[in-house]
């Protein structure tokens, strides 16, 4: 496991700010307002995110869900990477 930079409250709502130091190591602010969460077994991750389009069907957003519950799994670089891995399914 990474070292432990900064750490934040969590609020009577769930709310928790991302610390300035975080921000700023990875350029995250108003232009750039997403991140994601990623569990890891006990502990989570939070990692900035950008939003691609790239559109799925109904039916590949359920195969989606389905493989997202099994154990193991795969994971993509890019949206067009998955989509490219869905197609051969």
């Amino acid at each position: 496991m990474g070292k432990l930079v900064a750490v934040s409250p969590v609020g009577k709502n769930g709310q928790t700010v991302v610390p300035a130091s975080i921000r700023k190591m990875f350029k995250v602010g108003p232009g750039h307002n997403l991140v994601g969460f990623y569990v890891h077994g006990s502990h989570v991750e939070i990692a900035p995110m950008e939003v691609t389009k790239v559109d799925y069907t109904e039916a590949e957003l359920d195969r989606m869900a389905e493989l997202a519950k099994e154990k193991g799994g795969r994971v993509f670089k890019t949206a067009a990477a998955a989509k490219k891995f869905m197609k051969t399914l």
